[in-house]
């Protein structure tokens, strides 16, 4: 009977041991399924992100598209401009070089109201410093002033104030 025992005992304790491992294993998937999960969840949001730069991607894409479109049909209003143009072209080259000759003045006038521009805001901006400056100054000065308020009274001496001393000042003889 005693050995019916130990081996019954032996038994529970190789099963309680196997429990102990499964539970380990057990912990171990547990964990490795929590990783997998976070890896999951994080390549979902990456694909989520990259859908939406994809759209984005796609809707400038046809701007784009929309835009050449444009772009081609104004090319050939143009060309058909230029070919009508060409067929007057005695009188059309006449107009051109008048038109050119105008628009070069104006160009020329406009860099030159810019550059007039540029230079006023520049004298501007130094003039506020200017001011700035100027300002900074007369409130150091208002600080020194107020730091030799003289007293008023009959005595030769004179007192002024400066922070929280009173200095006497005399009169030079």
């Amino acid at each position: 009977m005693q050995a019916g025992t130990k081996h019954a005992v032996k038994a529970m304790q190789a099963g309680a041991a196997k429990v102990e491992q499964g539970s380990e294993k057990a912990d171990l998937a547990g964990q490795a399924l929590e990783a997998i999960l976070t890896a999951v969840e994080h390549t979902v949001r990456q694909a989520r992100e990259i859908a939406t730069a994809s759209q984005a991607m796609a809707a400038g894409a046809r701007q784009v598209t929309e835009a050449m479109t444009s772009i081609s049909a104004i090319v050939e209003e143009n060309t058909a401009a230029t070919e009508q143009m060409s067929a007057q072209s005695g009188q059309v080259a006449e107009a051109i070089q008048s038109i050119a000759a105008v628009s070069e003045e104006q160009s020329a006038s406009t860099e030159e109201v810019s550059a007039s521009a540029e230079e006023m805001t520049a004298q501007i901006e130094e003039m506020s410093a200017q001011a700035q400056e100027l300002s900074s100054t007369a409130e150091q000065l208002r600080e020194l002033v107020a730091r030799f308020r003289l007293a008023t009274g009959a005595a030769p001496a004179a007192t002024a104030v400066t922070g929280t001393k009173v200095v006497r000042l005399r009169r030079a003889a």
